[in-house]
């Protein structure tokens, strides 16, 4: 909160007083902000998993244009409710256009929404460290320093996985984008409700 008050050359109670509320309120205001309009009705795709995919690379796109914001969209924040109706109603809609109604309609919107929210903020999160830290050093040795025999797939897959997957990277998503993994996950998340639904149909 100093360093932005810093960064607008005000101080930090200003922020407050003009979120209103506490520091989760002013955080909450930001996170709104950044995905309030995502979608207009007009982006309603004849087929659904096209408004998915359209959603996705939508918000991706958002967030990476303010990627020190991507951490407000984690689970400490808030809710945002009505402000974000218009995106909601359109998820909802191409949720029922694939069949999901009732209690399924629901999960497999926190599904999209899970999914949609949870590798951004992951691909972002990381404050990316300088290739000649000690930090990055000792990085590197602890990987090389792997047993094969004990990990055989990570030591062989390491190469691939190095600063382009979760967990095996120092760099940020800011720099080192993870585009084929989330496009994977897009059509994997969409094939996923595909069966969901055909399941449901087939009991």
């Amino acid at each position: 909160m100093r360093a932005l008050a810093r960064r607008l050359n005000v101080f930090p109670a200003a922020l407050y007083w003009h979120a209103g509320g506490s520091k989760t309120d002013l955080f909450a205001e930001i996170s709104g902000a950044l995905i309030a309009g995502l979608m207009a009705h007009d982006d309603l795709a004849r087929d659904w998993r096209d408004t998915i995919r359209t959603l996705f690379k939508r918000f991706r796109s958002r967030i990476h244009e303010h990627p020190n914001a991507a951490p407000l969209l984690g689970p400490n924040i808030r809710s945002n409710g009505a402000p974000n109706a218009p995106w909601v109603e359109i998820v909802l809609t191409a949720l029922a256009q694939a069949g999901f109604k009732n209690e399924a309609l629901v999960n497999a919107f926190n599904a999209v929404v899970g999914a949609l929210e949870g590798f951004v903020t992951i691909e972002l999160a990381a404050d990316e460290a300088s290739a000649d830290s000690e930090w990055v050093t000792t990085f590197d040795a602890d990987l090389d320093a792997l047993d094969a025999a004990a990990f055989p797939l990570t030591k062989q897959y390491l190469p691939r996985m190095y600063n382009q997957s979760f967990v095996m990277r120092w760099k940020s998503g800011n720099s080192a984008p993870l585009d084929n993994g989330y496009d994977f996950l897009i059509e994997t998340l969409i094939y996923g409700l595909e069966m969901q639904v055909q399941r449901s149909s087939s009991h």
